[in-house]
């Protein structure tokens, strides 16, 4: 099977007004690309491309918007970063990554930056986690992501971290089984919109995409290519050498914070259902002072919530007055609900191979002998 991603860029820069990008870019005529205002201390403009995929058509399209940015005396500086989006669903086996490129640039155009999709489902949530764990652990390693990076790029997790794209601890990460829980992970204090400031980033996954935001900011094409051929073998490696698919059973927890917006009565009802035994419909309306009918209303939020993110419907039990140690006619608001604490999960996913048949975790597994020669040279010069 083959295993074609694609990546967008996101190249920021600094010396040259939006005015001035704008304008140059369109009368270049380069195709696939646009300038915007990108709002971070230190950058003046950052060009986006339009997804592409690993072909002569993308590496051309890089070599044109680097020796582009360059000629108008656009550059980088400390505050400036390169961002890359790396898509979360495989292209589709119709298409070969250089025609989906040539179609992806066409459609930008024609579109005003419209984004050409030809994929197939978005990976299992587990697809990711690996990839993620495998890039945050090997920050406190000599060959690290770290060390493929300038200082001041650099996050060990340790408090000092990177302020452009913070690295999410191992724990948390590990912690997480859903798209929403790797997200949440990314918390670490911060608020909603700040959590995009992470290494790697879960924010865009309704986008279509993981980005990665570690790499600083550069206009040289070849730079941007080996760091995104190195992210996206991080993929390819999991998808080809990591995981089984087919049936599988697993125990997992619920969630212990509600997957909701802080705030709001539903947060309030979860909490107090999720609780061995769980509750009455009465003790919801105490505590919230919604009605009966807004208690059941928000019973069935929450389980069609969990079963958005992966857990089967009986995570929410329902409970009539006998159960809960009463007698029939003693008022409806005594029956009640209750969350498993855990559930047993049955998927067709993909699971991690046993210890004895799993591929190498480290991130150069899968990596060609150029490729591994050219960061070791990167190491060296940067140490």
């Amino acid at each position: 099977m083959t295993y074609n991603l694609t990546r967008g860029y996101e190249i920021e820069t600094c010396g040259v007004g939006i005015t001035v990008a704008k304008s140059k870019l369109r009368d270049s005529g380069i195709k696939g690309w646009k300038a915007v205002v990108d709002g971070s201390n230190g950058v003046d403009v950052e060009f986006v491309s339009c997804p592409m995929a690993d072909s002569y058509a993308e590496t051309e399209s890089l070599r044109q918007i680097c020796d582009f940015i360059e000629s108008i005396g656009a550059t980088v500086n400390r505050g400036c970063g390169l961002h890359i989006h790396i898509g979360n669903a495989l292209l589709n086996e119709s298409v070969t990554p250089d025609q989906y490129t040539r179609t992806s640039i066409a459609y930008f155009d024609r579109t005003d930056g419209g984004i050409h999709t030809d994929h197939g489902e978005p990976f299992d949530a587990a697809i990711v986690k690996d990839v993620a764990l495998r890039y945050t652990r090997s920050a406190s390693q000599p060959n690290g992501v770290n060390s493929m990076l300038s200082q001041s790029r650099r996050d060990y997790g340790n408090g000092n971290y990177n302020q452009w794209a913070r690295m999410t601890s191992v724990a948390a990460l590990e912690a997480a089984n859903t798209i929403d829980e790797l997200e949440a992970a990314t918390e670490m204090n911060r608020t909603a919109y700040q959590r995009k400031y992470s290494a790697v980033n879960f924010k865009t996954w309704h986008k279509g995409t993981v980005e990665f935001r570690q790499h600083q900011g550069t206009v040289d094409a070849e730079k941007i290519l080996n760091w995104s051929e190195f992210l996206t073998n991080l993929f390819q490696h999991s998808l080809a050498n990591r995981f089984s698919t087919g049936s599988r059973t697993t125990v997992t927890s619920t969630p212990e914070r509600a997957p909701f917006r802080a705030g709001g009565r539903i947060i309030d009802q979860y909490n107090l259902m999720r609780q061995a035994g769980g509750c009455t419909t009465r003790d919801i309306m105490m505590l919230t002072g919604c009605s009966e009918g807004s208690a059941r209303r928000g019973a069935t939020e929450i389980r069609d919530r969990l079963e958005r993110d992966g857990f089967p419907r009986s995570a929410v039990i329902q409970h009539d007055q006998i159960s809960n140690g009463h007698r029939y006619g003693d008022g409806t608001d005594l029956n009640g609900y209750e969350i498993a604490l855990e559930v047993t999960v049955t998927g067709s996913g993909p699971t991690l191979l046993p210890d004895n048949a799993i591929g190498n975790a480290s991130i150069w597994a899968g990596i060609s002998d150029d490729q591994y020669s050219w960061w070791q040279d990167r190491i060296v010069a940067l140490a």
